[in-house]
């Protein structure tokens, strides 16, 4: 199929007023690059393949160009249906919601609410007496001040450890085998000590 005959096919496709699907558009489109490859490996066997290249490159763009409207037409026509689709399940959800709160207030309306047994009653929370907060408040002091006294007792704990660390690890180092390296010399010192 010649260069033309695909334009003409591509832009036919893409103004007509029935879109085509996305497999029609890919295979066009397909047809249109394998034409512009063999044009290409052409185009590497003449001696200023630039410009033939440009040239080429100028062609497909156009040759491409409403190909690419078309697929942009099928992909905000798949956009808009899904929006729809997406709208319409939200409404359902809302309907289905609207009835079923519907059907919950018919039921609240028609029971009568249910009584509190004595029993329950009798069971209220009563407030505190003044000696009960007291002891509660003392409880709650004492709790206090024994977690503190743990935590105080973990950090020294963890104080002792670190202490100990440090011993073992100066000790090591007290025992090295190795001695240390000696100290650099100061670079204004080497300078000093040679004769003018």
């Amino acid at each position: 199929m010649s260069l033309p005959a695909l334009i003409l096919l591509a832009t036919a496709a893409a103004s007509s007023p029935q879109l085509a699907t996305r497999a029609e558009v890919a295979a066009q489109r397909a047809a249109i690059e394998q034409r512009f490859a063999r044009e290409e490996a052409e185009c590497q066997q003449r001696f200023s393949v630039a410009a033939c290249l440009e040239a080429l490159d100028q062609r497909r763009r156009q040759a491409l160009a409403p190909l690419t409207r078309h697929e942009h037409e099928l992909a905000a026509q798949e956009r808009r249906q899904r929006a729809a689709a997406q709208t319409q399940r939200v409404r359902d959800r809302e309907l289905a919601a609207a009835q079923e709160q519907g059907q919950r207030h018919q039921r609240s309306v028609a029971a009568p609410p249910p009584s509190v047994p004595a029993e329950r009653a009798s069971q209220a929370p009563r407030a505190r007496s003044p000696a009960e907060a007291e002891k509660a408040r003392r409880r709650a002091a004492d709790q206090a001040e024994a977690e503190a006294a743990k935590r105080r007792e973990r950090a020294q704990e963890r104080a002792q450890r670190q202490q100990q660390r440090m011993a073992e690890h100066e000790a090591k180092q007290k025992n090295r085998s190795k001695p240390l390296a000696a100290p650099l010399p100061l670079p204004g010192a080497s300078a000093a000590s040679k004769p003018n």
